[in-house]
């Protein structure tokens, strides 16, 4: 019960920086393309901002997975330490994918997206939406498989 409480704990505290933390690094990146926000712009912040959502909920399983394992040996600074290290994993690569989507949505449109954006185009908006998400929801299950070697479990035999 009071590994349970404690991961609780850890994992809402890393949520709400991790949540915060995306809010402040995307946001003024979308500040330059419009001033106020257009709903468009608006609409594929929101996305981003899920994206962020998804990727960090992947690794949250691993993270609590090495946080009890850590507990079980009596080494909460580890379990901690694992949370925090697949937290900014998680955040290095939806920063990433958040920028290389936008260098596919340039490959793909013939339009300029930040000009597309600012003028409320929600056809671009949708589209980045989806490139976004689709783009995190396939590379992670990848990218968690490698994380997962990174923790010290043991290996038990077949």
């Amino acid at each position: 019960m009071k590994a349970e409480l404690v991961n609780l704990l850890v994992s809402l505290i890393i949520a709400v920086v991790y949540m915060i933390g995306a809010i402040k690094v995307i946001k003024p990146f979308f500040s330059k393309i419009s001033s106020p926000m257009t709903t468009a712009t608006g609409v594929l912040f929101l996305g981003v901002v899920f994206g962020f959502g998804i990727i960090l909920n992947d690794f949250s399983e691993i993270a609590s997975s090495a946080f009890y394992y850590n507990y079980q040996k009596s080494e909460l600074g580890m379990g901690i330490y694992y949370w925090i290290l697949f937290t900014a994993i998680s955040f290095a690569f939806s920063y990433a994918v958040f920028h290389l989507s936008f260098k596919l949505i340039d490959l793909v449109t013939t339009e300029n997206e930040k000009t597309e954006l600012a003028k409320n185009n929600f056809s671009i908006a949708g589209l980045h939406v989806v490139v976004f998400i689709s783009i995190c929801l396939v590379v992670s299950k990848p990218l968690i498989a490698w994380a997962n070697g990174l923790v010290n479990f043991p290996v038990f035999p077949d």
